[in-house]
């Protein structure tokens, strides 16, 4: 299986060191579940680099631990070399998280390090709460890696948001958005929702004017945002039927944008309006940020569309 960002990480179980633990302890990937894993390969015991990253990540492990995520370090050799080196060498002695003992190889090869010698490159891997990779970099053996780059992607990942180069907790202000668009799609990334603001139009009816008409093309989704609008359906005999009345915060437009076809019902206002409205192609593109915001814009259709059927 070959390992991809965004794809399930295989379950592995591993024997491993730590300190104060009276002989090799056993862990799987599959018990770590609910947890952030920062998984870590080191090319060998007994080295010149390999010491100044285990250190690194003992410096920082408190603030790993504080973000909710498990540390654990993995090179090739074995329980017993793992023992000897963490006791003798005293700049190790910071190292208290769990060190795979991969002497079967099986692991590293799993994760895509293992050299033809034996050793590992200096590969690391983030995986989220559900078992998911959500980050990977592998270095060559003689370039150690950067442990605060990790804790920052740690937290650009953990943050929900999109993440600018260089980003870092607290140093943006919080993205600006569109209240009434936040209310509409409550499931949206704060990010996402500043984006869509941007393109956001007002509009403004006078009472009696059509906002939407029947048959016409499906290009705009609204929002009203302040007066009352009437949805009014025209029968095969031509009869009018009124379908709903709409005010503050409510949606219209969304049926013939997400079904592709054109206007299924006029759209009036009754009182002076406010709206304000997303192209099709901006639409679509919010709704395909969340499957869970697709769903619930697709039941709204469902329940409309049975409305107009009666």
């Amino acid at each position: 299986m070959t390992l991809q960002v965004g794809r399930q990480v295989p379950d592995i179980e591993a024997t491993y060191w730590q300190r104060g633990a009276v002989g090799p302890k056993y862990l799987a990937l599959s018990d770590l579940r609910g947890k952030w894993v920062v998984l870590f390969f080191y090319t060998r015991d007994f080295t010149y680099v390999c010491p100044t990253e285990l250190q690194a990540f003992a410096v920082l492990s408190q603030d790993f631990e504080d973000l909710g995520a498990t540390v654990i370090g993995a090179s090739t050799d074995s329980y017993f070399s793992h023992n000897a080196w963490f006791e003798q060498d005293k700049t190790l002695d910071g190292v208290n998280f769990p060190v795979i003992a991969d002497t079967s190889h099986r692991i590293s090869k799993t994760f895509g390090v293992l050299l033809d010698d034996g050793s590992a490159l200096r590969g690391t891997f983030i995986i989220d709460p559900d078992g998911v990779l959500r980050h990977m970099s592998i270095n060559e053996i003689d370039i150690g890696r950067n442990v605060g780059e990790t804790l920052r992607l740690l937290q650009a990942l953990q943050s929900g948001e999109l993440c600018r180069a260089g980003w870092r907790p607290g140093q943006d202000e919080a993205p600006r958005y569109n209240e009434w668009l936040a209310q509409v799609f409550p499931r949206l990334k704060t990010s996402v929702l500043s984006e869509a603001s941007q393109r956001l139009n007002t509009f403004i009816y006078d009472a009696g004017d059509i906002i939407i008409q029947q048959g016409a093309k499906s290009d705009l989704f609204y929002i009203v945002v302040s007066g009352e609008v009437s949805v009014i359906h025209r029968g095969e005999n031509g009869v009018e039927i009124e379908l709903a009345k709409l005010g503050p915060g409510e949606i219209f437009g969304e049926i013939g944008i997400l079904t592709e076809t054109r206007r299924s019902a006029d759209v009036v206002a009754d009182t002076e309006v406010t709206v304000l409205a997303l192209d099709w192609d901006d639409f679509k593109s919010l709704v395909n940020q969340s499957d869970p915001t697709a769903r619930d814009l697709m039941q709204i259709v469902e329940q409309r569309r049975t409305a107009f059927q009666k």
